[in-house]
Formats: C-alpha cells, structure tokens, sequence
C-alpha cells in the first residue's frame, strides 16, 4: 500500500471509538479497508488501461498515485477559468463546470468497479462480519475513492483562492466543492439507476464502456479545445447576468453562492436564488440517494451479481446473427479460400463484442476526430487564402490521417484476455497461418478504413468534383499499402492468441509512430506532384501493385515465421 492510502486509511480510521460504539469492529473493518485499498492500487483506471503492463505479475501497480497525477494536472488546467475577468461569479461558473463535468466522468469510468462491486457478497458476508461493519467499510471505501479524486481537482484553486481571496473565501470555496461532490454523486446515482431501468445488467456493463471511452477522447479534447477556448472569452470579456437560463444550471449556483458568503451581496435576484439552490439541491439529493436511489440500485447490483453468461448470450444473440449475416457476405466477396474467410469472420465477430479490445481502439477514433476538427478550424483561413495548394490538397490529407485508426486496431488485434482459447488454432487441420491472418487484416480494414475511405470520396467530390478523384484514389491505395507493410513486419500473430501484459507490446506505440512518418513522407511525395496526371497514373499502378503483393505475401506466412505466446 502506498503512502496516500496509508494516510486515508488513518484519517478515517482515526474515530475508532466511536465506530465501535456503533457495533463495527474496527479490527476487521482495518483488514476490509486494507485489502480493498490495496486492490486499488492494482487496478489500472481508464487513463492507464491502454498503457503497457510490466510482465511480472506479482508487482504493484501504482494506480493510485496516476490517479491522482492525472487529476492534479487536470486541477491544474482549470486555473484557466480564473484568467477571464475579475469577476467571482463568471470564474467560478466556468471552474464548477469543468470540475462537475470531470468528476462525473470520472466517476462513471473510475468508479464503476468500486461501487458496482459484487465479490463483497462472495467474498467477505460469508466470513464472521456482522452487518454494520460491512456497510461503513464500503461507505469508508468509497469516501476514500471520491476523496481521491476530489483533491487534486479542487487543491489547485483552492490554494489560488487563498492567495486572492484569504483564508475565509477559501474556506468558502471549500464547503462548494463539497456541495458540489454531493451533487455530483446524486447525479451518477440517477444515471446509474436510469440506465439499469432501461436495459439489462449485462448491456449495462457494454453502456459503462462506452462512457470510459467517451471519457478518454474527453480528456483530449479538452487538452485541444479549452486552452483556445478561454484565450477568446477572456479577450471578449462575459456578462452572465444577461442570461436567465443560467438558474437551472448547478455550476452557476456555487458560482454565486460562493459570491454571495464571500462579498454578502448579489447582482440580482436569480443569483441569489441561485446561491439558495446550491446549498438546498446537494441536501436534498443526498436525502433522495439514501431514501430511494441507494434501495434500488441494491437491487439491481444483485441482478448483476446473478446475471450469468444465459442472458448475455440470450440478448446478444439477435444482433450478433444480424451482424454475421453482412460480415458473412463481405467475407465470402473478399476472402479467397474458406481459411481466410474464417479468420475474417473471427476477426470481425470478436473485435465487435470484446470490451478490452474497444477500451484500447475506439479512443483512437475519438483522437482522430478531434484532431480531424482541430486541423479544419486552423487550416480554413491558410486554405482559402491559396489558390489550390493545401486546399486542393485536403481530402487526400484525410486519407493519409485515417490510416492511424486502421494501424491503431491491427497493433491490438492479436491480444486479449482470454488468449487461452487460442488452442482452435493449433487443434484445427490448418497448413498456413497465413490464410487467417489475412482473412483477420481485411476484417480490420473493413470496419477502421472502409469508412473513412468513403468519407475521403465525399469530401474529395464536394471540394474538387471528379477531377479530384485520381489523387483521392491514389492517397487511399498509399495508406493502405502503409498498412500491409505495417501487417508484413508486425503481424504475425494469430487473432486475439497473445495475453495483454506481454513485454513486446512495448513497442508498438514506435511502430506506430514510424508508420505516421512513412504517411508524412508518401504524403510529402503525393503533394508534390499532386497538379502531374501522369505521375500520378504511375505512382498509383505501382501502389496497386506493391499492395497486391504484399497480400500474397501475408497468405504464404507458414508456421516458421510465426510469433507465439509463452
């Protein structure tokens, strides 16, 4: 256990009388804690699960002490909001929002596999634990992992309130974060128990997924967006009293609320209705949560606890035959023998229902897309001042970006937790490993480069009409020859048949890299004779037809030259 939860671990166990007097035992409510703060600091959050794990197992991740560094530094990015005028009200609405906005984030993608925990009723009410020790050991848990995350988004503008304000405003701003942590776990309740009511426990879980990788392309685009963002506002300079709506938003009542303890007067009379509802609303949701909330989410934690493989197979069923079906005529127009179908098909199904392979993959996407908005916001005004250039240039440039997403899933694919099951290689009559890594590289192509792909021809039509389509065309075969090199030097992996923690994933994210500048450098080549019709027919044969080339290649891949699990 690392020296932060050491330390939580004897604030909240520092009133032991008085636990004791409520019928705890504090001996056994130690050992609780302890074991369950040290399964934190193994357990990578969203942030750290792309990242590589070391191959011993027996280390001790320090998740924790990431945590914390990843909250601090966003704390720290929110110090912009007290950059925008001198005005209390205006600052802190712009703080409450992002802190609001990131801790329930955070929450839902952090937090879920603390409370939605069902191995507390396998594990420890089996053993001699009465009731009560049970209960304020999991409410101490999850005081303890909010904590976590509350302080170092707050402690960097609280130390900036103190220097600005004094020691009082501080201390006010103190009891908003709490309030405004109160709120914000009522809020997470409410999705939580929403949610549930409207799908079943285990689509819940794909749901809470999806909100991890929301979370993650979150994280990046406000890394992108809110630096720019607050250098405009605070040239421009903002007036909230002209806006009524601001009342139904709970940052604006801390905001105002804090204005209101701070300087004892308001600006009108929604701001101190405002400043009322922030300290009524984070009472009044806690007493819903213990009242209502907190009763049926125990109830539907129990159904998750008791939802087997039966129900997953059951309601996945429909939508996994819906989906064979189109994969299953793609397979058999783009596979060449009945091996390199399957791998395709393999492929396709598991990259579709495998949540580890989406947490590492789509925030790749999400990257792509906010990097693809941030290129077309910064580059309008350099395109439209150039005759035809970049302007010209563009939809091709989208052709070489796209392919990252199409290299980000084939660094992945061969890689899973469940690599045991890989065993129906080995047992199968196959003679040429080749035939499914194939079948599994088109997979890939298909459903990370086929859209884009298309996108690329709609732009490319829309900006340059049909003239364009040849260099469209020729920036579209160059990525996807960049891929088949990429699949000729690294892939040679059967699908999902390595465990996650291997030590030569390390240097995937280099591999990567180097593709990127292959795709710079092509790219470089294309842009110089983009405007030459003849080079461009040449340098398109010659890609069409390295390509061709390297997909033989992949298919006579033998077992010699594979790669396999330890």
């Amino acid at each position: 256990m690392n020296i932060v939860n050491r330390f939580f671990l004897a604030v909240v166990l520092a009133p032991g009388s008085l636990y004791s007097r409520w019928g705890v035992d504090v001996k056994k409510m130690r050992s609780i804690l302890t074991t369950k703060l040290t399964m934190d600091d193994r357990r990578p959050n969203t942030m750290q699960a792309t990242r590589q794990r070391r191959g011993n197992k027996d280390a001790i991740s320090n998740a924790t002490l990431g945590t914390m560094l990843v909250s601090g530094l966003m704390g720290l990015a929110f110090l912009m909001a007290f950059s925008l005028t001198g005005d209390y009200v205006v600052q802190l609405t712009f703080f409450f929002g992002m802190f609001i906005t990131m801790l329930c984030m955070s929450l839902v993608s952090d937090f879920t596999s603390v409370l939605i925990d069902v191995r507390d009723t396998q594990i420890i009410l089996p053993k001699p634990v009465n009731d009560i020790t049970f209960i304020v050991a999991r409410l101490l848990h999850i005081f303890v992992h909010v904590c976590k995350m509350v302080i170092p988004l707050s402690l960097p503008a609280f130390v900036y309130v103190t220097i600005e304000a004094g020691i009082v405003a501080a201390l006010v701003f103190g009891l908003m974060v709490f309030l405004a942590t109160l709120l914000s776990i009522f809020l997470i309740n409410a999705v939580y128990i929403f949610i549930l009511r409207i799908t079943t426990p285990e689509r819940f879980k794909n749901v809470i997924s999806y909100i991890q990788i929301a979370f993650a392309i979150g994280i990046y685009a406000a890394y992108q967006i809110l630096p720019r963002m607050f250098d405009r506002l605070g040239s421009t300079g903002i007036d909230l009293t002209q806006y009524d709506w601001l009342v139904a938003m709970p940052p604006y009542w801390f905001a105002c609320a804090f204005n209101t303890l701070v300087t004892f007067k308001t600006d009108n009379l929604l701001q101190l209705i405002s400043a009322i509802l922030a300290i009524l609303m984070p009472v009044l949701s806690i007493y819903l949560v213990v009242k209502y909330l907190a009763p049926a989410f125990n109830q539907k934690l129990a159904m998750i606890s008791g939802s087997g493989s039966t129900t997953s197979d059951t309601s996945a069923a429909p939508t996994a035959r819906q989906a064979g079906g189109f994969a299953d005529r793609l397979s058999h127009i783009l596979s060449g023998n009945r091996m390199e179908r399957a791998g395709f098909m393999m492929a396709w199904r598991l990259m579709a229902r495998s949540r580890d392979f989406k947490l590492l993959v789509y925030p790749s996407i999400g990257y792509f897309l906010v990097l693809f908005v941030m290129m077309v916001f910064r580059g309008v005004n350099r395109m439209e001042a150039q005759e035809g250039g970049l302007t010209t240039f563009f939809p091709v440039l989208i052709a070489y970006f796209g392919g990252i997403i199409s290299i980000s899933a084939l660094s992945q694919v061969s890689y899973s937790n469940q690599y045991s099951a890989a065993w129906v290689y080995y047992a199968s009559p196959l003679a040429r490993p080749g035939d499914i890594i194939g079948g599994a590289l088109k997979a890939v192509i298909v459903q990370f480069y086929a859209l884009v792909a298309l996108f690329t021809l709609a732009v490319g039509l829309w900006t340059g009409g049909t003239d364009m389509l040849p260099n469209v065309v020729l920036g579209l075969f160059n990525q996807l020859l960049i891929i088949y090199i990429y699949a000729v030097f690294n892939f040679k992996k059967l699908p999902f048949s390595q465990p996650m923690n291997m030590n030569q994933r390390g240097g995937q994210l280099i591999k990567t890299l180097m593709m990127v500048f292959a795709s710079l450098i092509i790219g470089s080549v294309h842009y110089l004779f983009i405007k030459e019709p003849k080079a461009i027919g040449l340098a398109f044969l010659l890609s069409a037809t390295a390509t061709w080339l390297l997909m033989r290649r992949i298919r006579n891949i033998d077992w010699e030259e594979m790669e396999f699990a330890e």
